[in-house]
Parts: structure tokens; C-alpha cells; sequence
């Protein structure tokens, strides 16, 4: 243990969200176990009381793991720390300094960390960090030799997430995506792949916790035939329902089986549009008939699918939104019997794009480049930056050049209100 370090590992609230006691903070479990696996003395708190600060005073470090859309959350923790105490060290990680590096840096924070946060957060507490700004980079290998992350049952369960009324905690399989979707920030990061047996062990503390279900959460679970082959390997041996995602160019009978003959109950995709010209300005790289495919292997083998669009992409109009609802239609119009003998239908989800920093978007609206059909109609910055809120609110802070925000809300809206009646559920 070091000597008089005592570490609190904040994992922020999402009030903008109808609950965000839904999935666990795998990055903050992560952080948690490797700490405790040094001997350090820390401790996880996903409810941080800012009006009762002095609850806090044994702590020498506070380390806050932020999404964008939490920032000012964030901000508002550490002015209040440094308000009342002048001895403590303020850490900020996670998601959010990646892309919002310089306005990490306008803020009190003691230590900036980018990226990995094992490796930088222990040189932190070992008094050992050299610079204020740190990103030390995990090789697969090392993330591998990692311990799982931190899964008592107490802490679990204060999360509810279900999948078809099945009980279920989340794991992540991989890190990092190979793909080069304009509009995502996680475009083209390097992958890193958990081993067969470290996502064993992951399986094993999941069910001991009390869970039947579990959620692969990574974007690329079901994109390699090897990879899964060897993933439902593992699997197999439980019996447990799951859920991942998928792409609609990896898909086929034989990887639909696979997944089908181990548990998998339901596939969530990035359709994105049902236009193929927002597809291809977008840089999906699939088309429209790849995804209806996709659903219609997937639908096959008993296993539902759920479309994520997103509306306010660059170029869409009026008739992107027309062809939307035709891949909607054809989403939503196949009744089959899943896996549990029920009739069911598939599901979807809407937003509204938000151009995060960190996109090949972004970076083309900064720079005024025109190369894009979208726009800002208000600042972004200004915004908290969430995709979904509560009751499936958005926030809007794009137009196209035939769609106005307005328009662009009221769409979302619509689409969600006429089309979730046409989703029949277990």
C-alpha cells in the first residue's frame, strides 16, 4: 500500500438520462481492480455528494472519469474540491480528454490523463508522474495480463439492465474499432483483443454476481468469423443469453448460427439511414440492401436485431427521411418466434447526430470546409452533448441544407412515436 494515499475513483451520474443506473463503468471497474491488485488503498463513488464535500476529507486523490456530455459534472466536483481543501490531487480521464484535451487543460485539474488510465493514474498516485498531461498506452499483452475489472455483486446490482427480461451485466470483449465512419470518434482506433481466457473468468464473475444475462458491449464482437468462433467457444460452456453487435458486412448463416447455437438472443447494428447516399457520404461502407440482409440472416436463426439511426446526418432531406422509413417498414414488418417461443418483432432506436470533437465531421465543420452538407445552428460547445436523453430528447445543434434543427427534431420525434407502436417485445 502507499504510504498515506488514499484514492476515490468517481464514476459520475448521467441526469439526463431517464436512468443511468443502467450499465456499469467498465473503465472505472477497470481502474478499481488494478488499483486494488498494486494495494492501494481506493474505493468507487457512483453518487458523489457535492453538498456534503467534507464526507470526502480522508481521501488524498480524487480521480473523475468523464464522457463529454458530464463535463460540467466534472467541473463542478473538482472547483468544489479545490474550494475546500488545498491539499488535494484532482485527476480527470476517460472519453472526454481524448478529443477535449485544451479544455481539459483551462481547468484546476492536477493531472490530465489520456487514454489507458492504469499505467498513469498508479505513476499519479506513486508520486511518479513527471508532467501534468499523461497518456501511456496499454499494448494488447499487457491489457491481457491486467486484472478483470472490479465485479463485487453489492456494486452490480445497484445497475438494472435487462435484455428481453433476462437479467444482465455488461463486458467488454475488445477495445478499439477497425472502421471509418465519419461521424464516430472511435473511428479507426487501434484494436485490442481480450484473451479466450481473461473473457472467461469476466463470464464467471458476471454470473456469480447473480446475473443470467450478459451484454458485449465492444463495437466489433460479432465482425470476425475467427474471432467468434473462438468468442463462442468460451461462451458455449454457460448457459446464458446475450447480446452484441454486429456489422452487415461480416454477417452470415454461419456466424448468424454460431451465435444462435451459444446463446445469442439479440444483435444491435448501426444501420445509421435507410438512404444509401447518406451511407456512402458518411463512409459506412455498406448499403442498404447489406443491412436489410443483415437483419434478415439475423431474424433466421431466432435472433432479433436492433437498427440505431440517426437522423441529421450530413445531406439529409426530405426524401433520406422517406427512405428511412421504408428500411423502418421493412425492419419492423418481419414477425418471428425468438428463442424463447414468444412472437416478436425487431426494435430501433432514433437520435439526433451531435458532431463530437474527434470525427472526420468535426473536424471538416471547424475548418468551414465545406466538404459536409451539415451545419452547426448553435454552438456545440454550448451543449451538454448527449445523444439520448430522457424520454428520447435530443440535443440539436445541427441543420442540413434543406433540413433546418426544427425540422430535424420534429422528425426524430415523429419516427420514434409512429414507429416504436409497430415493436412487439417478449
Amino acid at each position: 500500500m502507499v504510504k498515506n494515499k488514499k484514492l476515490l475513483l468517481i464514476s459520475l451520474r448521467d441526469p439526463f438520462l431517464d436512468s443511468d443506473r443502467v450499465m456499469p463503468p467498465i473503465g472505472v471497474m477497470s481502474l478499481q481492480s488494478y488499483m486494488l491488485s498494486l494495494g492501494f488503498d481506493s474505493k468507487i463513488e457512483n453518487d458523489f455528494d457535492l453538498y456534503n464535500i467534507d464526507k470526502y476529507h480522508e481521501y488524498t486523490h480524487f480521480a473523475i472519469s468523464c464522457m463529454t456530455p458530464q463535463k460540467k459534472q466534472a467541473y463542478s466536483i473538482l472547483n468544489i474540491i479545490k474550494l475546500r481543501f488545498n491539499d488535494k490531487s484532482v485527476i480527470i480521464g476517460g472519453p472526454h480528454t481524448q478529443y477535449y484535451l485544451e479544455d481539459c487543460v483551462k481547468e484546476p485539474f492536477d493531472y490530465i490523463i489520456v487514454g489507458d488510465g492504469e499505467y498513469s493514474l498508479r505513476a499519479v498516485i506513486e508520486g511518479k508522474a513527471s508532467q501534468r498531461i499523461l497518456n501511456i498506452p496499454i499494448t494488447s499483452a499487457e491489457m491481457n495480463k491486467l486484472p478483470v475489472p472490479y465485479r463485487e455483486p453489492e456494486f452490480l446490482k445497484q445497475y438494472n439492465f435487462n435484455i428481453q427480461g433476462i437479467n444482465a451485466s455488461t463486458i467488454l470483449t475488445a477495445k478499439g474499432c477497425p472502421m471509418s465512419c465519419a461521424f464516430c470518434e472511435d473511428a479507426g482506433t487501434k484494436v485490442r483483443l481480450y484473451n479466450p481466457e481473461n473473457i472467461d473468468i469476466q463470464i464467471k464473475d458476471v454470473l456469480n454476481a447473480g446475473f443470467k444475462g450478459i451484454m458485449f458491449f465492444d463495437d466489433i464482437f460479432a465482425i470476425s468469423k475467427k474471432r467468434i468462433k473462438d468468442l463462442v467457444y468460451v461462451i458455449g460452456r454457460y448457459n446464458i443469453s446475450f447480446r452484441c453487435f454486429g456489422h452487415a458486412k461480416s454477417m452470415t448463416d454461419e456466424m448468424a448460427k454460431l451465435l444462435s447455437d451459444s446463446g445469442c438472443i439479440e444483435v444491435g447494428f448501426g444501420a445509421e439511414s435507410g438512404s444509401q447516399r447518406i451511407l456512402s457520404a458518411i463512409n459506412k461502407r455498406t448499403t442498404v440492401e447489406e443491412n436489410i440482409k443483415f437483419i434478415e440472416i439475423c431474424n433466421k436463426y431466432g435472433i432479433r436485431v436492433k437498427a440505431f439511426i440517426i437522423i441529421g446526418l450530413p445531406g439529409e432531406d426530405f426524401t433520406t427521411i422517406e427512405e428511412t422509413k421504408k428500411f423502418l417498414d421493412i425492419l419492423l414488418s418481419n414477425k418471428f418466434t425468438n428463442k424463447f417461443g414468444k412472437e416478436v418483432t425487431n426494435d430501433f432506436d432514433i437520435t439526433v447526430y451531435f458532431p463530437y470533437k474527434g470525427t472526420k465531421i468535426r473536424s471538416a465543420m471547424d475548418k468551414n470546409s465545406g466538404e459536409y452538407d451539415i451545419y452547426f445552428s448553435q454552438n456545440p460547445d454550448d451543449l451538454q452533448g448527449f445523444y439520448k436523453g430522457r424520454g428520447g430528447s435530443t440535443e440539436i445543434s445541427v441543420r442540413t441544407s434543406l433540413l433546418d434543427s426544427g425540422l430535424i427534431q420534429k422528425t426524430q420525434k415523429e419516427l420514434l412515436t409512429e414507429y416504436k407502436r409497430k415493436v412487439i417485445n417478449h
